[in-house]
């Protein structure tokens, strides 16, 4: 996923210079790589498409995203094959991604039809309303979600197709995938997994 307009950045963050790279190459070469990935569809701004077809090859494809990031994922599960098993859905934006988490994902995704990355969280949590802390969650039950989420094609597909028949617009495709009743599990994820958000976030990156 790579179709965001990086408001908060300031400019389109994907197309952001890291380590002599854009960041959704980087991204990008993480999955490549892997045997286990058969094709890789990524999602541009509409207005991109044009200038990156030429990436497109037997293993990659280039579309154009849509008015929303579940508009974008939409677009791109209609455009695979009906008969795809595995779908990883990847912030195009999450560069620091490992081999092995993407691995795992896959795994656990195949034996049980869901696998979210995600953390602990370190902080104590607080739920606030109004400016007043209303109350204090228990921590140990709160994880923060990351990317890469798995699912079974047929799963993912029909938890979309809910959700724009119900009018439901999430930013978290794990959260459609729950309101069909489905058990998604938590695998774990890595601190440095960070998503691209801020221009301070690739000064921190190019350390790694």
């Amino acid at each position: 996923m790579a179709a965001g307009s990086g408001k908060r950045f300031g400019s389109k963050k994907q197309f952001a210079s890291l380590a002599g790279k854009k960041v959704f190459e980087i991204t990008l070469s993480k999955f490549f790589k892997l045997k286990e990935v058969d094709n890789i569809v990524i999602v541009f701004p509409a207005s991109d498409v044009k200038k990156y077809r030429k990436m497109e090859n037997k293993k990659v494809r280039v579309i154009a995203g849509g008015e929303t990031r579940q508009h974008s994922v939409f677009n791109a599960l209609n455009s695979i094959d009906k008969d795809t098993d595995i779908v990883i859905i990847h912030d195009g934006v999450r560069p620091f991604i490992t081999e092995e988490i993407i691995r795992n994902s896959i795994k656990v995704a195949a034996k049980y039809g869901t696998a979210v990355v995600a953390v602990p969280v370190k902080d104590t949590v607080k739920i606030v309303s109004g400016g007043i802390i209303k109350s204090t969650p228990d921590r140990n039950s709160i994880y923060l979600a990351q990317t890469p989420q798995t699912f079974g094609y047929r799963l993912i597909i029909k938890a979309y197709k809910k959700a724009f028949q119900e009018k439901y617009i999430s930013t978290d495709d794990s959260a459609l995938v729950e309101r069909t009743g489905a058990k998604v599990r938590i695998i774990p994820g890595d601190y440095e997994n960070i998503k691209i958000t801020f221009k301070a976030d690739l000064k921190a990156g190019g350390s790694k």
